[in-house]
């Protein structure tokens, strides 16, 4: 009886170390895969770009040359647009109601296009004031890993970024939580504040010669 006793304390003090340490190597593989989770979605660089665009204004459209946009870029990395108005910066595409005006951001290669539309028709060429824009801040996000932006350009909202941003609880559409964000896990490399001169207009020339093939403008959601 003594025997049969001794066995089951021995049996329980067994059960009583052993299963902590089960769980505990049991829960190793789960947090070395959240780790790599979090690790595979995080960039590594964030390229900040400042742009003054009151030399550009009054006007419904805006012509920024930005050559950090290759084709590397514009066919691969999350390219994130805000413009500074009346203190804040709001994402781009936006929708001003109380001025009554729409904005649209596209870009291509060394080239980034903003034009202004009318609410009432959304069709209709909207003038914007030189008092009323100051500044378009753009965040170029870059990664190694290919799978952090592949369905960027396929579906934004529903994207790898997207999603992260969202479940971290940062707004996207507000430039300062956003830049805040990804200086906790990347590195912000600011390239620069620079002023949007007025294009020139080309000059005409009698001579015709065969039309370019004009590249495709990429627009962004």
């Amino acid at each position: 009886m003594l025997l049969l006793t001794i066995i089951w304390t021995l049996i329980c003090a067994a059960i009583i170390i052993g299963y902590p340490v089960y769980l505990i190597n049991k829960s190793d593989p789960l947090t070395g895969s959240h780790k790599k989770f979090h690790q595979r979605i995080e960039p590594d660089i964030v390229e900040l770009l400042s742009f003054d665009i009151r030399e550009q204004l009054p006007g419904w459209s805006l012509t920024l040359d930005v050559p950090q946009i290759t084709e590397e870029i514009l066919q691969g990395s999350p390219i994130l647009f805000y413009l500074e108005s009346d203190g804040s910066c709001i994402k781009l595409p936006m929708h001003n109601a109380r001025m009554g005006y729409t904005a649209n951001v596209y870009k291509n290669v060394g080239k980034v296009y903003v034009t202004f539309k009318s609410i009432k028709d959304g069709v209709s060429n909207f003038y914007v004031p030189n008092w009323h824009l100051k500044k378009i801040k753009i965040l170029i996000i870059k990664s190694r890993d290919q799978k952090f932006y592949a369905d960027w350009g396929i579906k934004p909202h529903r994207s790898t970024i997207h999603k992260s941003l969202t479940n971290a609880g940062v707004n996207i559409n507000d430039y300062e939580e956003v830049l805040g964000y990804f200086s906790n896990i990347a590195t912000i490399d600011f390239k620069g504040h620079f002023i949007a001169k007025m294009p020139k207009k080309k000059k005409r020339n009698s001579t015709l010669k065969p039309h370019p093939k004009e590249r495709e403008l990429f627009y962004t959601a």
